[in-house]
C-alpha cells in the first residue's frame, strides 16, 4: 500500500479591522489592520486558488460583522470564527444576531473562550466556565456543534490539549506558525499584523517560517507541546 503525504495548508488569523470600538488591551493594537489592508490581503487569497489559506478571525469583534462578512461574501469565501463568548453583545463585539448571520452564512463558529484568559493551569471551574458554558452559549447561537478551539494568546500545554481533547474537540488553532495538517489536532495558525512587510505577509500568506526563525520555533514548540502542565490555580 503506497501512502499519500498528508496535505498541509497554510492558516491565516485575522483579529480587528478598521477602528476598534472598544478599548483595547495591552499590545492588541498591532493585530488591527485597516479595511484596506484587509480588502487587498482577500484579493490576494483569491488569486492564490487552490493554494490559498484557511481564514480564522479571534475575539469576535464587531468588524467581524461590519467589515469582515460582506467583504469575504464579494469573493465567495469562508471562515472560522474563534468567540469570547462572555463578550457577545458587549461594545465594540458581536451582538448575537451577529453570530447567528455569520453561521447562517456558512462560517465556522468555534470556541476562543469566555473572557480572554489564559488556559493553561485552569482549574475545574476554570475549564467549566472557558470550555463548557462557553462552548454551549456558541452553540445555542450558530446552530451547530462548536468542535474546534483557538487558544487565547496562542498559549497552551499538554494540559490544555488534553482537556480539550476530553471534552471532544476536534481541533486546536495555535499561533506557532507554519502549514496546518486536517488530520492533526494542534493546527499552527499565522497572524496578520498592521504595517507587516511584504516578505513577511507573503511568508504568512504561504505559511513560510524563514530559516532564522526555526530554532526559536522549535524550542517553543517543545516548550507548549512536551514540558509538563501546568497545574490549576
Amino acid at each position: 500500500m503506497v501512502r499519500t503525504p498528508e496535505q498541509k495548508r497554510p492558516v491565516l488569523i485575522f483579529h480587528g479591522i478598521g477602528t476598534p470600538r472598544r478599548a483595547l488591551e495591552p499590545g492588541e493594537a498591532v493585530f488591527w489592520i485597516s479595511r484596506a489592508a484587509f480588502c487587498d490581503i482577500l484579493d490576494r487569497i483569491v488569486a492564490m486558488g487552490d493554494h490559498a489559506p484557511e481564514i480564522t478571525f479571534d475575539d469576535g469583534n464587531a468588524s467581524d460583522a461590519e467589515i469582515a462578512l460582506p467583504e469575504l461574501e464579494k469573493r465567495g469565501l469562508r471562515a472560522m470564527f474563534f468567540l469570547l463568548s462572555a463578550r457577545i453583545g458587549q461594545p465594540g463585539s458581536l451582538s448575537e444576531a451577529d453570530v447567528r448571520s455569520l453561521a447562517a452564512a456558512g462560517h465556522v463558529i468555534g470556541l476562543h473562550g469566555a473572557v480572554h484568559r489564559d488556559w493553561r493551569g485552569l482549574d475545574a471551574t476554570g475549564r467549566q466556565a472557558e470550555f463548557r458554558d462557553a462552548r454551549h452559549r456558541l452553540t445555542d447561537l450558530s446552530g451547530a456543534p462548536v468542535t474546534r478551539a483557538a487558544a487565547p494568546f496562542g498559549l497552551y500545554d499538554r494540559g490544555v490539549r488534553a482537556a480539550l481533547q476530553d471534552e471532544g474537540f476536534a481541533a486546536l488553532y495555535t499561533s506557532d506558525r507554519g502549514q496546518a495538517r486536517d488530520t492533526r489536532f494542534l493546527r499552527p495558525r499565522n497572524c496578520i499584523e498592521a504595517g507587516m512587510s511584504e516578505a513577511a505577509l507573503t511568508n504568512a500568506l504561504t505559511g513560510h517560517v524563514p530559516l532564522a526563525r526555526h530554532p526559536r520555533r522549535a524550542l517553543g514548540l517543545i516548550r507548549k507541546r512536551l514540558l509538563p502542565a501546568r497545574r490549576a490555580t
